[in-house]
């Protein structure tokens, strides 16, 4: 599989779904700790409009939440496998592994992963590439400061945080090709909220086009984030209405300018949300 044969044809951007099976997620963490529970969760999101399903066993939220837990990689294997292989069977649609380790990738791709989501673009663990490339499979390449999200937020210094953000996405893309993942099999996440604050978040936000004047298809994951809240005047609960209503302001500007995927929890919504949006960009009025 490749990104043009997935993103082909379809109405974009796609939306992917995100089953957090941890217990200290900043959002839902805990909700669907159990596999049946995850396994639920997302058949549940692909009936509701997921064109991808991204399955994570350990935390990337921010250190205002608490420091994450640190998951050892035989953890965060016996988390997500057993959920990957029934997602894969029965979901009807690609699974993503949301994982740094290369051991964590490798067991998630046998089992029928087709995605590798790393926030840290394949930097944490050097064989991350390899992995993905002799598997074959998509990759998604975040932008984030350092190797490790506890650490995320110690420096949000930018002489041209747009100019930065892309010259990281352009090299790691770069470095991808180079250890033997296709282009085809790349897609770029400017990493809204990792190492950036809100004003910055944002800016990235408004500024998508730029990111995908790289070539490469644009993932862009705002949903239920603190830039949101901050935005909105949402409480510090990442479930708040506010930020529900936030993140799907967040998904049409990733659409208008461009995304090819948005990475959400509420997937009905945001489905319904881009359906009007594109009826409202595509109407054409009658003489």
């Amino acid at each position: 599989m490749d990104w043009p044969s997935l993103l082909s044809g379809r109405a974009l951007p796609l939306v992917m779904g995100i089953v957090n099976v941890t217990p200290d997620s900043f959002s839902d963490g805990g909700k669907f700790f159990t596999a049946e529970a995850a396994v639920e969760h997302g058949l549940r999101l692909a009936g509701e409009g997921a064109a991808i399903l991204d399955v994570g066993g350990e935390s990337t939220r921010p250190p205002r939440y608490g420091v994450a837990e640190d998951v050892p990689a035989a953890e965060e294997i016996r988390r997500v496998a057993p959920v990957i292989e029934r997602l894969a069977a029965r979901a009807g649609v690609p699974i993503s592994i949301d994982t740094r380790k290369g051991d964590v990738a490798r067991a998630a791709l046998g089992a029928g992963a087709t995605i590798l989501n790393d926030v840290t673009a394949l930097r944490h663990d050097p064989e991350m590439a390899g992995i993905a490339a002799g598997a074959g499979a998509c990759v998604v390449l975040m932008h984030m400061r350092g190797t490790v999200p506890a650490a995320m937020q110690s420096d949000l210094r930018y002489a041209d945080l747009v100019g930065e953000v892309r010259d990281f996405l352009a090299g790691s893309a770069e470095r991808a090709v180079r250890e033997g993942i296709a282009p085809a099999r790349i897609a770029l996440d400017p990493g809204l909220g990792f190492s950036k604050n809100a004003a910055q978040s944002l800016e990235l936000l408004r500024r998508t086009e730029s990111i995908r004047g790289l070539g490469y298809p644009v993932v862009v994951g705002a949903s239920r984030k603190s830039f949101v809240g901050a935005s909105t005047g949402a409480s510090a609960d990442g479930n708040s209405p506010a930020r529900l209503a936030g993140s799907l302001a967040c998904a049409g500007f990733a659409a208008r300018a461009g995304a090819s995927i948005v990475r959400v929890h509420d997937v009905a919504e945001t489905a319904a949300y881009l359906q009007m949006w594109r009826a409202i960009e595509n109407v054409t009025m009658r003489p």
